[in-house]
C-alpha cells in the first residue's frame, strides 16, 4: 500500500502545473488509502507532534466556526455567487487538506526528490506549451500571445515559475553529471525568459526577493555580492522591459496605476487592491477579535464602503481581498490571521536540511503570493500550498528521526 501511496503523491505533484481534476480527488483517495494502510496509532503520534498539522487544522476549524458569528451564509467572498459559505468552505478547506497527514507521515528523502522532479517535469512540459502559444504554433483554451499561461492564471503560473527557476539553479550547482548540469542551466534560463514573456507581476516580484536570498545563501553577504546581485537584477529587468512587449506593457500599467494612486484615483488594478485593503482595516477595527465572519465579510465591506468611501463602489465588484492575510482576518478574525503568520514563521525558521534552500525559496514565493492574492479561495492555490508545505515538513520530520 505504501508504494501505491507514493506513486499517487508523485502523480499529484505532476498534476499541479496542469491544474488537473486529479488534484481535487487525489486528496480523498490518498487519505482513504492512508487509513487502509493501518498503523494509525503510530501515525497519530507523528501528527500530534507536528506544529504545522495543528496550524492548518486550527485554520480550517476557525474558518468554519466563523459562520457561527455570521448572520448569513451567502454574503461572503465566494467565487461563485450562488454558492453558500459552507459549500465553499468544504470545497476549499474541508477535504483538500486531507493530503497533509499523508505527506507528513510518508515523505522521505527519495520520495521528496521524486516529487520535486515530477513537478519540474510538469513545469518543463507546461513551459514548452507556453512557448508554443507565444509563437502561435498552437492554441490552448483562453491562452493568448499576450498571456501564454497554458493552464493556470498568470499569477499562479508566474509563482510556480519562480520556484522552478531556483530549484533548477540549485540542481545546476549541485549536479555532477555534465549533461544534466547543462540541462538545468538551460531550464532555469528558459523559465526565466518565460517569466517575463508572461504577465504575472506577482512572480516577477517574487523573483527579486528569491534572487537576493539565493545570492546571499550561496555566496558571502558582502558589498560585492550585493552589488553584483543588484546590477544583475537591474540588467535583467531592463532587458525584459526592452524585449518583452507583455512585460513592457505591464510595467507601464503599473507605473500608471501608481501615478493615479498618488493622485487619489484608485480605479486601477493595484488601486482597487489598496482601496479594498483600507476598507478591510476599517472592518477589522469594528471586529478586532472575530472578524466579520466568513458568511458576512462581503456585506460588511459594502457597509464600510457606503459609510466611509461612497465614491469607491467598484470595490464591491471584487471577488476576494487580494491578500490572504487580510482575507483571513476579515473572514475569521485574529486567530486565523495569527495562524497564517505562524505558518511562515515555521517555514522560515525550521531547518530543512539539504533541501533548506528549496524550502526558503518556496516560502519567499508563497509569501509574495499571500500578499497579492488569496490562494485559499482557489483549488489550485489550496492544492499547491498544502501539498508542498506537507512535503517540506514531512521531509524535515523524516530526517530529524533518523
Amino acid at each position: 500500500m505504501t508504494r501505491y501511496i507514493n506513486y499517487l503523491l508523485i502523480l499529484f505533484a505532476f498534476s499541479i502545473p496542469f491544474k488537473l481534476f486529479l488534484i481535487n480527488t487525489l486528496s480523498v483517495v490518498l487519505f482513504i488509502m492512508w487509513l487502509w494502510e493501518g498503523n494509525i496509532d503510530k501515525k497519530w503520534k507523528i501528527l500530534k507532534d507536528e506544529k504545522i498539522f495543528w496550524i492548518f487544522l486550527g485554520f480550517s476549524v476557525i474558518t468554519l466556526l466563523s459562520f457561527l458569528w455570521s448572520h448569513s451564509l451567502s454574503d461572503g467572498y465566494y467565487n461563485n455567487k450562488i454558492q453558500n459559505g459552507i459549500t465553499f468552505w468544504f470545497a476549499k478547506l474541508g477535504y483538500k487538506p486531507l493530503i497533509l497527514p499523508v505527506l507528513l507521515t510518508h515523505i522521505n528523502r527519495t520520495l521528496f526528490k521524486q516529487i520535486i522532479s515530477a513537478f519540474l517535469i510538469a513545469m518543463f512540459i507546461s513551459e514548452i506549451i507556453s512557448y508554443g502559444i507565444f509563437f502561435e504554433i498552437w492554441h490552448i483554451k483562453r491562452a493568448t500571445i499576450n498571456d501564454p499561461s497554458p493552464f493556470l492564471h498568470r499569477t499562479y503560473y508566474s509563482t510556480f515559475l519562480v520556484f522552478t527557476i531556483f530549484i533548477s539553479l540549485i540542481r545546476f550547482k549541485t549536479q555532477e553529471k555534465k549533461a544534466l548540469k547543462l540541462f538545468y542551466l538551460f531550464f532555469a534560463l528558459s523559465a526565466t525568459i518565460n517569466l517575463f514573456v508572461n504577465g504575472g507581476r506577482t512572480g516577477q516580484l517574487a523573483f527579486i526577493f528569491s534572487a537576493i536570498y539565493f545570492a546571499l545563501y550561496h555566496y558571502r553577504p558582502t558589498l560585492k555580492t550585493f552589488t553584483i546581485t543588484f546590477v544583475t537584477l537591474i540588467t535583467l529587468y531592463f532587458i525584459a522591459y526592452q524585449s518583452s512587449p507583455v512585460f513592457n506593457q505591464r510595467m507601464h500599467y503599473t507605473k500608471e496605476s501608481l501615478h493615479k494612486l498618488k493622485q487619489g484615483d484608485m480605479q486601477t488594478s493595484f488601486g482597487q487592491r489598496v482601496a479594498i485593503w483600507i476598507a478591510v482595516l476599517e472592518v477589522v477595527k469594528e471586529h478586532p477579535l472575530l472578524g466579520a465572519g466568513m458568511g458576512d465579510s462581503k456585506k460588511e465591506i459594502e457597509k464600510i464602503q457606503k459609510k466611509y468611501f461612497p465614491t469607491r463602489s467598484y470595490i464591491n465588484n471584487l471577488y476576494h481581498i487580494h491578500n490572504q492575510f487580510l482575507q483571513a482576518y476579515l473572514d475569521s478574525g485574529i486567530i486565523a490571521f495569527l495562524l497564517l503568520l505562524m505558518l511562515f514563521y515555521l517555514l522560515f525558521r525550521e531547518n530543512f536540511y539539504e533541501f533548506d534552500t528549496y524550502a526558503k525559496i518556496f516560502g519567499i514565493s508563497l509569501l509574495t503570493l499571500f500578499m497579492m492574492d488569496t490562494p485559499f479561495h482557489f483549488s489550485i492555490g489550496v492544492a499547491y500550498v498544502f501539498f508542498f508545505i506537507g512535503t517540506f515538513f514531512g521531509y524535515k520530520r523524516s530526517m530529524s528521526h533518523q
